[in-house]
């Protein structure tokens, strides 16, 4: 993505009057609006009708797709359009961010406090594993852009300061970082740190990556079962132990 065209839109989106009392009332969200028209300024070319389902773009390249969350609804768009057109999916990962608590009540915003978590490309397999039935597909190409973030809450969740489970209601990108493209098997390696040993077992991914376990898995699911990236040699105790291959 073109990071000259992200102000572009960025300044667009933000014109129509987002900030305070306008979080979380566009008809789209802002993110989704801001990369899709930083990818394909022509809004003609936005919401296309395409065998029989709604692609965010469709133009001379193909089609886009901007998955802001939610990947167990994309199968169903990947099997009609892949065999037909190229496909682009944006998915994006806050680099930073900065959190905003706004009361449900009187919608008085606190001031921000940064978030001490960084995003990562690993953050992007919990989603991708919904996927992974077309992530080896030659004509998808997944795109993770790793965005600052401003994003908007509502204390209304649970524990003493009611912030677990709290509904989410914005989030605004404030600038663009980098952008990471997947699009074949090579390109996955991003997904094995160097500081990862060649035999490994989960936990160590685990740890290698910055993750949960259960996230780690999943990445290992795909590695493994899409691209077969690594390979299970033997269990030790109740372990599986994994290797890097070529």
């Amino acid at each position: 993505m073109d990071k000259a065209a992200f102000a572009r839109a960025q300044s667009a989106v933000l014109g129509e009057g987002i900030e305070r009392d306008g979080i979380g009332t566009l008809s789209e969200r802002a993110l989704h609006r801001i990369l899709k028209l930083a990818e394909e300024p022509d809004e003609a070319l936005h919401e296309q009708k395409v065998l029989g389902s709604v692609a965010d773009i469709k133009n001379e390249s193909g089609i886009v797709e901007i998955q802001t969350r939610a990947f167990e609804r994309m199968p169903k768009k990947l099997k009609k359009f892949l065999p037909e057109y190229p496909v682009k999916l944006l998915y994006p990962i806050a680099r930073r961010k900065l959190l905003h608590w706004i009361d449900p009540e009187t919608k008085e915003i606190a001031p921000a406090r940064k978030s001490p978590k960084l995003g990562k490309p690993s953050d992007a397999f919990y989603e991708l594993y919904k996927i992974r039935d077309f992530l080896a597909n030659e004509n998808l190409s997944v795109h993770l852009l790793f965005l600052d973030m401003a994003e908007y809450r509502y204390r209304n969740g649970y524990g003493k300061d009611k912030k677990r489970g709290a509904f989410r209601i914005e989030r605004i990108p404030t600038a663009f970082c980098e952008e990471i493209v997947l699009e074949g098997r090579e390109d996955y390696r991003i997904f094995l740190p160097e500081a990862l040993g060649e035999e490994f077992t989960a936990k160590e991914y685990a740890r290698a990556i910055g993750q949960k376990a259960r996230y780690a898995y999943l990445g290992i699911r795909i590695l493994k079962d899409c691209f077969g990236l690594i390979s299970h040699v033997r269990t030790e105790g109740r372990e599986y132990v994994y290797k890097i291959e070529k």
